[in-house]
């Protein structure tokens, strides 16, 4: 399929936990790309080919603020620009390959892959909860063979809970409600379902130690933050407290049919407990196991275009939003006239348009 990402965003290239001066290759949005840290610890990102031959620059090394081709030995700085080449005195005029802009909030190493004069105009997603010492988290990366709108869609509809994780959402609980809200921007989607009193699932109980004698109510929200972010919230009231759980999926497309996700796990309560975070690492490498085995079957099957075609329901609302700022993002890149998606803040019961 075509490529259908926007490159006027800022993505996640990879953690600042995985960056050191060894050179990593990662093949971003279609292009090979070589990240490294120079002396002075800055995330430096250039096209992974050397110049000469196209050798993988990744395969190199990196000397101080130079990266070091690992086959003919030609030197890039961090612009580019090569400034050595071993076998002549001289470097050939114009031999450079391209430095993209990068920029480090802790825990994510961002780039903009599109023009870059443009990257100055725009900023990645705020996410304050990763810094506060108030929430703990913990981290996992992996790889989808599936388009990256297809995961967007995916965590956008939570409908499909009770089916595909039947054992993990409260006993009871056949079905999830309708939407709440669903609020729209220009540039994000966001929804929020409650969800009636109910006993708590095994992993709920594990982690929190609440009272599994008691029902208690809960939300469920999720917001598009941009076509490189999803925030999904699960959020348990025992009527004095919130034990809140927040992951943060990190959403880069590889190619057009394969997507890197960096996924960052909060929580606000019991922030020291090793116990607690096995649980919930647990859990959540359950659930990703299961997402990913559904992606990869339907895009397999029918790809992203099949995937889009089918019919569509009600809890599909926010999924089809999200899709519409993102052909939106295309078509003013492409230079064509679009319709904005407007600001939009609507009820469950007002989404007659879908059957």
């Amino acid at each position: 399929m075509n490529a259908n990402y926007p490159e006027k965003c800022w993505y996640v290239a990879a953690t600042s936990t995985e960056l050191g001066d060894a050179p990593l290759g990662r093949r971003l949005l279609g292009h090979d790309i070589v990240l490294w840290r120079s002396d002075n610890g800055q995330a430096v990102a250039l096209d992974d080919r050397c110049a000469h031959r196209g050798f993988p620059l990744s395969d190199g090394r990196s000397d101080g603020d130079h990266l070091v081709c690992g086959y003919h030995g030609c030197t890039y700085g961090p612009d580019g620009r090569c400034v050595r080449v071993p076998t002549q005195d001289h470097v050939p005029p114009g031999m450079r390959v391209r430095a993209y802009p990068i920029l480090e909030q802790s825990p994510f190493i961002w780039i903009w892959l599109g023009p870059p004069a443009a990257a100055s105009s725009s900023r990645p997603p705020r996410t304050p909860w990763l810094s506060d010492a108030s929430w703990s988290t913990f981290t996992d990366s992996w790889l989808v063979q599936a388009n990256y709108l297809m995961l967007h869609e995916h965590y956008l509809d939570f409908s499909y809970a009770p089916v595909l994780h039947s054992a993990d959402v409260p006993p009871g609980m056949d079905r999830l409600p309708g939407f709440d809200e669903v609020e729209v921007t220009e540039t994000t989607v966001s929804y929020i379902r409650r969800l009636p009193e109910a006993p708590l699932a095994q992993w709920e109980a594990d982690a929190t130690d609440l009272d599994p004698s008691r029902s208690y109510s809960r939300r469920e929200r999720g917001t598009f933050v941009s076509p490189a972010m999803h925030i999904q919230r699960w959020e348990i009231d025992d009527g004095a407290d919130t034990y809140a759980h927040v992951r943060t999926h990190a959403i880069t497309p590889e190619t057009a049919t394969s997507t890197h996700v960096f996924m960052q796990a909060s929580r606000n309560y019991a922030q020291q407990s090793e116990t607690v975070t096995t649980v919930l690492q647990s859990f959540a490498a359950e659930l990703v196991r299961r997402d990913s085995a559904v992606l990869e079957m339907a895009a397999a099957r029918v790809g992203y275009d099949g995937w889009r075609s089918g019919v569509e329901f009600q809890a599909d609302a926010a999924a089809l939003r999200a899709r519409r700022i993102v052909a939106v993002m295309l078509a003013k890149e492409a230079g064509r006239s679009t319709v904005r998606p407007g600001l939009l803040r609507t009820k469950s019961s007002d989404n007659k348009q879908f059957s």
